[in-house]
């Protein structure tokens, strides 16, 4: 069984005056459905100075969903997750692990090269039509819970476009090179999960 870690988003509990990291248990079912051992990350850059990240041995990293802009609440926590994203994407290329992106993953990849996002409207809560531009297996159909988009003008070019909607809009990328992948849907959030998905993250991940 190979070792999979996963981001969490995090969440301000203003009463406690604390922040808490959280994870959709339908993380956990996904997972047990292509038979793959959760480690669940922690968002916490430590890990990287004493090294104990080395002690998991992970063979593929999955970077969740979850809020990309600051806002009052969460700014600590946010800055957080994007630090410790930043140092996690930086270690998976340094030793060749495999990443997925996910919605808020796909546009941290993005940004971690120098890409840009812009507001995009009427796309949360929604299914839309995918255009497949690749050989890997992508639902023709699929959910968007996304406020934001990356901006074709200024995506790095060390991805290539391989889904997008009917509208033309990134659905999907690739950096063979670095072996990263984004998504802009939540596979978790499906009820039953879409076997296009289960495909797509054993074929990536090489279970």
């Amino acid at each position: 069984m190979r070792n999979i870690g996963i981001t969490q988003r995090i969440h301000f509990i203003k009463e406690y005056n604390e922040y808490r990291d959280e994870l959709d248990q339908r993380w956990s079912s996904l997972f047990a459905n292509i038979g793959i051992l959760q480690i669940i990350l922690p968002n916490n850059s430590e890990l990287f100075k004493n090294k104990a990240i080395d002690s998991l041995n992970l063979n593929g990293v999955i970077l969740s969903g979850g809020e990309f802009q600051e806002n009052n609440d969460n700014n600590i926590g946010l800055k957080n997750r994007n630090k410790f994203e930043n140092n996690l994407i930086n270690y998976c290329i340094v030793n060749k692990i495999p990443v997925i992106g996910v919605c808020r993953g796909m546009q941290i990849l993005n940004n971690f090269f120098g890409g840009k996002l812009e507001k995009i409207d009427n796309h949360v809560g929604k299914y839309h039509e995918v255009m497949n531009l690749s050989n890997f297996p992508i639902s023709k159909k699929v959910n968007s819970y996304h406020e934001f988009k990356l901006s074709r003008d200024e995506l790095p070019e060390n991805f290539e476009i391989i889904a997008t909607d009917l509208d033309g809009e990134i659905e999907s990328i690739l950096d063979k090179k670095n072996n990263l992948l984004g998504i802009m849907w939540h596979p978790e959030r499906n009820d039953p999960f879409d076997t296009n998905d289960l495909k797509l993250f054993n074929e990536f991940f090489n279970l």
